[in-house]
């Protein structure tokens, strides 16, 4: 049973009430997301965000954190007098970086909370690969692009050999394998286009579980 939270927000300004509604309610379906998948994601009800989308009541500062952090902006953004064209730059130093067993290196190029898009770059060492067994996950279009090196791509019953600048699509839910088949190092792309924000925000979720560490 969900508990609603205080009104914060002055029930007499109601122009701000209605543009952090409307705020709100752009970034909900940029994401794809449902009344019910953001109130889930915040531990409210979905009748109440409803209402605030609809401007009819306020919000503790708290409680519009989980809001924002659910639908991926900022409540900067929600509350700011005019409406962001960018997320805010990621710095090469500030980007998450995660090292595999299997010798593989891999930096997040977009920023989380992860919403359609998902972009790594990764590093494999001679010999490395996304481990010793193909993997799926999530339902979503990948495409893998090489940078440098050759590197063995398995998906499905299919093997692929592709050098620098090919590249291949598949869906992220049919079991695939990346292997450095090359005498030198090898880097890589994934892009992925998710058909709805993944539910598991974590960027180790991009390999499997057991060969990440950061």
């Amino acid at each position: 049973m969900f508990s609603e939270p205080a009104i914060a927000l002055s029930d007499s300004d109601a122009a701000a009430r209605d543009q952090l509604g409307n705020r709100l309610r752009q970034a909900r379906e940029r994401a794809r997301l449902s009344t019910r998948d953001v109130a889930s994601r915040a531990g409210v009800s979905a009748g109440f965000i409803s209402q605030l989308e609809n401007g009819k009541c306020g919000v503790s500062v708290g409680v519009l954190k989980r809001i924002s952090a659910a639908v991926g902006i900022s409540v900067a953004d929600l509350l700011a007098d005019e409406a962001p064209v960018a997320r805010p730059v990621l710095r090469a130093h500030e980007r998450p970086v995660f090292s595999s067993d299997g010798g593989l290196q891999k930096l997040l190029l977009s920023r989380p909370p992860l919403q359609q898009l998902e972009v790594y770059e990764g590093t494999f060492e001679v010999g490395g690969s996304t481990g010793p067994d193909a993997y799926a996950h999530d339902n979503a279009q990948e495409l893998f692009y090489v940078l440098t090196g050759h590197l063995e791509i398995s998906i499905a019953a299919e093997t692929l050999i592709l050098g620098p600048r090919d590249s291949v699509e598949y869906l992220s839910s049919v079991p695939h394998r990346v292997v450095n088949i090359g005498a030198t190092p090898a880097q890589a792309m994934w892009i992925t286009s998710h058909f709805t924000p993944p539910l598991d925000t974590n960027p180790l979720s991009a390999l499997p579980a057991h060969q990440m560490k950061e």
